[in-house]
Parts: structure tokens; sequence; C-alpha cells
């Protein structure tokens, strides 16, 4: 009982600590009339999954990946030191949509957790403010009606979204249009052979189509099958996975493909629905050979720029007379993607900055392109777009709004941003990247990397810049703290009242929580 009344006690103390903090921000932004870019300016918000940064020309890429991207990025705000809250999608995505850390928003497993009821989000908030909101996207996904990411939301469609936009634009209310795109995922695999970015050796048995991975993954469940399929599945489809191997066949990829698709079973039938597909696709090349990895990445590169190839049509349409000077659109990713640079592929978990420097481009009415070199995050986006169009704030948001950087207000380089993985938790900005496991208590055990002088991240500097390290560690921890306790939010009324170390507040203030 005990302590479980402490575990009260701190979580109240979070929330008030988040309103307080919410509170001061508002007073900041009330000392000056505040901004507009448009008058009920439409926004569009666009999601390319797994992608990072570094894979578009505009962020320093050697391929031409996304020249569609690119020019609509030279007339708008190219934010080169952005980073995502989370190394995978789901807590990335909420992150987006409530501005708040994984940790603080709590969503950070499939299936298994709903947000608050007490969290707005970003479609909540512009619905309320008389906006028109639409999702495109899968609606069984990531964002679903049971888990409260597609609250607020008054459509959710598949549609293209030249076509929604282009119906859009007749219409005399403000919309919001949230577009996920999830085709770059791997595997990287196309309908067809396509036309290829350039010119690689391939891999031995390397999957290209759809159909040359099916039949790779029907081998692979044959011979794992104890390890996918649970004793219910096996009992009742036993001729079939346990059936005489075929050269062509994809009977069990068939049947493992319609179980993973009906989410009421799947936890009946499978042990994993996403274990099996990751470890046939990186077995069917040597991830020790460099040929391999640069053609396993220009397959990627091919897969992007069939996307921007489709986003063209979109930006056209954005740039018409009719949108052109009452649309924000942004350009943001949920996390990057690893190509081995420290020993993983797709986003196995790691630390590094491969996972987490994702693009952020935001066009907005009245500003002209310009690159912003200050650290930002995915959980800024939502603060932005509520100041661009001078909408009513939110109070206890962790973002920060980033018109003061788009207005040269602000040339602060010492900021960091938060990131979260199941291994510990990240700080990171332009020059610096610090990592805090979860097993490590003391701050000479973490890793610092010194990016300008070290980019591959290779050379742990925890020990040549102890005072950083030290500061650093105490800000991670406290978020780490946080993040420890159980709790449900619904037995924690934000209107408890707690004392509160006027101490530790001003800590908290210091090192840039809320």
């Amino acid at each position: 009982m005990l302590k479980r009344k402490y575990q009260k006690i701190i979580i109240g103390a979070g929330f008030i600590l988040l309103i307080i903090f919410g509170l001061i921000g508002l007073f900041k932004r009330t000392n000056k009339l505040p901004f507009k870019a448009c008058t009920n300016c439409n926004i569009i918000l666009i999601d390319i999954d797994i992608l990072r940064a570094d894979e578009l020309p505009c962020y320093g890429y050697s391929r031409n990946t996304t020249p569609n991207i690119c020019n609509f990025a030279k007339k708008g705000m190219i934010f080169n030191d952005n980073y995502s809250p989370s190394y995978w999608t789901m807590p990335s995505m909420f992150s987006t949509i409530t501005s708040l850390y994984p940790t603080f928003h709590r969503i950070q497993m499939n299936y298994t957790e709903a947000l608050s009821p007490k969290i707005p989000t970003l479609a909540e908030t512009l619905h309320k403010q008389g906006y028109r909101t639409i999702y495109i996207g899968p609606e069984d996904d990531m964002l679903k009606h049971n888990n409260g990411g597609l609250r607020g939301y008054d459509l959710v469609t598949q549609e293209p979204i030249e076509k929604v936009v282009s119906e859009l634009s007749k219409s005399s209310q403000p919309w919001f249009v949230h577009y996920y795109n999830s085709d770059l995922h791997a595997p990287y695999l196309f309908n067809e052979k396509p036309q290829l970015i350039d010119n690689l050796p391939a891999p031995k048995n390397f999957p290209i189509t759809y159909l040359d991975f099916s039949i790779l993954l029907n081998k692979y469940l044959k011979e794992h099958y104890k390890e996918i399929f649970k004793q219910k599945a096996i009992d009742e489809y036993r001729a079939i996975i346990l059936g005489p191997d075929k050269a062509d066949d994809i009977s069990v990829t068939t049947l493992f493909n319609n179980i993973r698709g009906d989410k009421k079973i799947m936890n009946d039938y499978l042990f994993d629905a996403w274990v099996p597909i990751l470890n046939t696709y990186l077995g069917s090349f040597d991830k020790n050979n460099a040929d391999n990895v640069a053609y396993l990445r220009m397959i990627y590169d091919t897969k992007l720029k069939i996307i921007d190839d489709k986003l063209g049509a979109l930006f056209q349409e954005l740039d018409s007379e009719a949108l052109s000077k009452n649309t924000i659109t942004a350009i943001s990713s949920d996390h990057g993607e690893a190509f081995g640079e420290h020993g993983t592929f797709s986003h196995e978990v790691n630390h590094f900055t491969e996972l987490y420097y994702t693009p952020l481009i935001i066009k907005a009415p009245q500003f002209s392109g310009k690159i912003i070199n200050e650290t930002s995050s995915n959980i800024d986006i939502f603060p932005t777009f509520l100041d661009l169009t001078g909408s009513e704030k939110i109070n206890n948001q962790q973002g920060k709004s980033l018109v003061s950087y788009m207005n040269n207000e602000n040339k602060s380089l010492e900021g960091f941003s938060v990131s979260e993985c199941s291994e510990g938790i990240l700080l990171q900005n332009k020059k610096w990247l610090y990592f805090l496991s979860n097993e490590v208590s003391e701050f000479n055990k973490s890793e610092l990397y010194d990016r300008k002088n070290d980019p591959l991240e290779k050379n742990n500097v925890v020990g040549k810049n102890p005072e950083l390290a030290r500061s650093l560690y105490r800000q991670a921890d406290l978020f780490r703290s946080y993040g420890k306790i159980e709790y449900k939010k619904e037995e924690i009324p934000i209107s408890e009242q707690i004392k509160l170390d006027p101490e530790k507040i001003e800590r908290l203030k210091k090192e840039g929580y809320f």
C-alpha cells in the first residue's frame, strides 16, 4: 500500500509539473502578439515511415532519391537537425499527435495500450477549432480507433492523397490531412521487377518481388514452424504446415499472412508476426559483405524514389493558386533505418543516429526557403501547427513551437532532443549523442559520442568530457525515473494536491524538460 501511495504521489507530481511548465511556456508566448502564417490555414502532415534524413539529397545524400520532395523543400524550411522520439513507429506516431514523449503518453506496446482520454490529440484539437480532419492510411495499423490514435478524425480513408486534397481545395472550411505512407518498410519488395535507381551486383537469390520473397518465407516458416505457430495453428493446419516441400510453394506463407492479417485470432495462432519476416529477409544476403549491404540500401533508395514519384502530383496541387497561399505542409518520418552501421539492420533496436535522425520540412505562407540548424523533434510539429494557424494553445505539451526558429528569433544550438528505446534514453543534437542505458547507474558508465569529430559514432568519449556527461546523466536519469513507474492514468487526477520540492522544480526548468 505504501508503495502504491508513493507511486501515486510521484505520478501526480509529474502531471502537475506538466501543468506548471505548460503555463510557464504559455506566459512566455503571451509577451508578444501571436504570429499567423495565414487565416484558417489548411494543414497537411506527410509521414513517410522509416525515412532517415540522410537518404535525401536536400540533406546531403549523393543519390537523387527524392527530386520532388527536395524541390518542394526549396520553397520551405529544412530542419537540418531533427530527431524522432522512438526507434519504431507506434510510440513515435503517438508522440507526433500528442507532443509528448513515449514515457509520458505511454503508448509503447502494440495491441495492448490506449491513449488516455485526458491527452488531446492533434486531430482532436483542430477538429474542435473548426477543421475538417482526415487520416489517409491503414485504419487498423498503428493509429487505431481502439487505441485512441484516430480520435478526432472525421474520415479515415486510403484514397490517393492528391485526390483527397484536390476535393478539399474546393471547400470553404479549413481542413487537416494526416497522410501516413508505409511503402518504405522492410522487406523492400515490389510487385514486379522495377527500374533500379543504380546498377549494382545483386546478392545471389536476393528477393526483389513479393513472389520471390513469399517462396523464401515459405521455406523459413516450414523449417521453424514450432517457433512461429502455436499448437492450435499446428493442429488445425497440419496438412499445410507439415506438407511436403515444393520448389515454388507459398501455401504456408499464405496461411501465415492470413492469420497475421486477422488481429482477432493472431495471438491465438502465432508467437510472433514480424520476426519470421525480418529473419527471412535479413537471411537472404550476407550482412558482413559490404557489396551486399550496398545493394540492400540501393533497393531501399529505389523504393524511396517510387514514393517520391507518387508525391509529385500532390506537390503540383499544392503549388496551385487555390492552395499555395493558405496551406501549411510538413513532411516528416516516424524513425530512421539501419544498414549495418552498428551491427543492426531495418529498425532492430540500437541507440545510434541512423534510427533517430529524420527529415522535417515545413512549407508555410509568408516563409521563404531556408535551412534551420537548431535541434528539433517530431514532438514540435503539433505546437508549431497551432502557432502558424493562430490556434488556441494546448498546455502540458513537451514540444516547442518552431516558429521562433523560422523567424530567426532563436539561434541556440545547445539544446538536446530526447529519444527513447527499449535499451535506454538518448539525448542528441548536432554535436553530441549521449546514451544512458537502463542498466547504468553512474554517469561514467554511460556513452557519449562527439558527432563532429567522430561522425560514425565509434568512440565513447564520456571519460574525456566528465562535466558534460554528468550534466546529461542527470537529465536522462530524471527522465528515465518517470518511465519506470507503472500506473493507470485514470487513477491519478491531475488536480491531486502534491507538495513539490522547489529545488526539483527549478532543476527541471533549467534542464528544459517542459
